[in-house]
């Protein structure tokens, strides 16, 4: 996999030009999860009241939806842990079955046998101790089991999918402490990101962006001999704020009730139903603070590239 990144938005240059319909499309599927990492606004157990999942007959009703207004990926993500959804298989079952572009983000706690084009795990950590610290429970072992076994399973049925393992690191330490307990997975690629917080705050202070200059430059080191190994884009735009969410068009985000948010950042700005007629022009006119976006954002790449060519329609652009 080829991750996410601003420079993606070359390939869709007609919707920047032209017709703004949304690219991608990030589904929570559920609004419960199995981990409890300190960061997550969610916090829910499957039990808990107020615990929800979408239905198959629900998810295929929106995503009929969405193909309707252009979407062409579906990210399976949350909100919750997706793969906790009782209709888990059903719906994968389904976009395999109709060849669709899907994506999955997951803990992978629970083995599941999906065909996406990747499936990207949330390790996050190296030992139990670590996996607690980062994510709330003792789980790496099964994450681990779980991530070798799919492994396995996907060389005879489904090849084409790009299996990987993420971590969020603050230190070249945490780089190679993360590299060295799982780089024997025979996973497609080893992901490294940094943190992200509200306005940049996690990278406000110098020592910090000093930090996260060492950091980088271990994680090139490790892919100089490793192909598999990959620096998020999202490193080279810490300091990054945009004014405004130029791209915010490219993707489009629902939630367990296929309510429309502003963007998988922000489940608390519904702007409105998926099914509503007029959803593409509600979102067109929505608008965020952008002072309580996080930095760096997915969005950041797309917004920043999306800026540069509105930019170069300026006036005496016909003179290069």
């Amino acid at each position: 996999m080829q991750n996410i990144a601003g420079n993606k938005m070359f390939a869709h240059l007609d919707r920047i030009v032209g017709e703004h319909k949304p690219i991608t499309a990030d589904i929570f599927l559920n609004n419960f999860c199995n981990n409890r990492c300190p960061y997550c606004t969610y916090g829910r157990w499957e039990l808990d009241p107020g615990a929800r999942a979408m239905s198959f007959k629900g998810f295929r009703k929106y995503a009929t939806r969405l193909m309707e207004m252009g979407v062409e990926g579906f990210i399976l993500t949350g909100g919750g842990e997706p793969t906790l959804t009782p209709d888990f298989d059903r719906i994968t079952e389904w976009l395999d079955e109709k060849g669709l572009h899907y994506g999955i983000n997951t803990n992978f706690n629970v083995l599941r046998l999906p065909r996406p084009d990747y499936l990207k795990v949330s390790l996050d950590g190296w030992d139990e101790d670590s996996y607690e610290h980062r994510r709330g429970v003792r789980k790496y072992a099964v994450a681990v089991k779980n991530i070798q076994d799919y492994a396995v399973w996907k060389r005879q049925h489904s090849p084409r999918t790009s299996l990987g393992i993420q971590c969020v690191v603050t230190s070249p330490d945490d780089v190679m402490r993360f590299y060295e307990a799982n780089c024997d997975l025979l996973v497609d690629y080893i992901a490294f990101r940094p943190i992200e917080s509200t306005g940049g705050k996690a990278y406000a202070l110098g020592q910090l962006m000093e930090q996260a200059a060492r950091t980088m430059e271990a994680v090139k080191e490790l892919a100089a001999n490793d192909s598999r190994v990959v620096l998020n884009f999202k490193w080279e735009l810490l300091d990054r704020q945009e004014e405004s969410c130029t791209a915010s068009w490219a993707q489009i985000a629902l939630n367990e009730r296929g309510e429309v948010m502003y963007c998988c950042h922000k489940p608390y700005q519904i702007i409105g139903h998926i099914l509503d007629p007029d959803i593409l022009e509600k979102k067109s006119r929505a608008a965020t603070d952008m002072a309580g976006c996080d930095i760096p954002c997915r969005m950041t790449g797309p917004n920043m590239y999306v800026h540069e060519m509105l930019l170069a329609g300026r006036k005496d652009a016909c003179f290069i």
